[in-house]
């Protein structure tokens, strides 16, 4: 009964943990059409594979709770140099970006971490590399780029350090009732 308890639970994580990014267009170019939501409970990751055309964006819609920590990463597909992404997330009240990257160390991928200070709705949002203030909403929602070609993206989210502490000393005590019962 403990197995199938097990590893059930593990399903329901590994199906929750990795449901997939779709990439839907032309509804997701703007950040009031992001698409699709993420709402899920901490940790969970998704990967997907979009695609960027000339002057497209990719704009998704992501619940984060206080003190969660998300991380982004893009990767070019065909090559190692198409498309050049560059990330952004927004809260969707600000015009500026509370965290933007292009080019995280050496090549064309993209990447950042950010802790959110607060509960709520936050905009990913990704384009390709074109002059102009990478910080800015405009810079994705008015995107202006040559950039084409499938890029791989992975999003993450892990809860605040004093939750994972507190579901650790949970799983610590359930093994140790195992432990006593044998």
């Amino acid at each position: 009964m403990q197995r199938f308890v097990a590893v059930a639970a593990l399903l329901v994580v590994a199906i929750q943990a990795f449901a997939g990014i779709p990439d839907i267009e032309p509804s997701n170019n703007t950040l009031a059409g992001a698409a699709p939501s993420i709402n899920k409970p901490t940790p969970w990751a998704d990967v997907g594979v979009l695609h960027l055309t000339p002057n497209d964006s990719d704009f998704i819609k992501i619940w984060l709770n206080a003190g969660d920590l998300i991380n982004v990463l893009t990767y070019p597909m065909d090559s190692s140099s198409d498309p050049d992404t560059v990330i952004a997330l927004f809260d969707g009240v600000s015009s500026t970006a509370l965290v933007w990257d292009d080019d995280s160390g050496p090549g064309v991928g993209s990447f950042f971490a950010f802790s959110s200070p607060t509960s709520g709705w936050y905009y990913l949002a990704i384009t390709g590399l074109h002059s102009g203030d990478e910080s800015l909403l405009t810079y994705y929602e008015g995107a202006r780029h040559i950039q084409d070609g499938p890029y791989m993206l992975t999003v993450s989210a892990v809860p605040e350090p004093a939750t994972l502490l507190t579901l650790g000393m949970g799983v610590a005590g359930l093994l140790g009732i195992c432990r006593r019962r044998k």
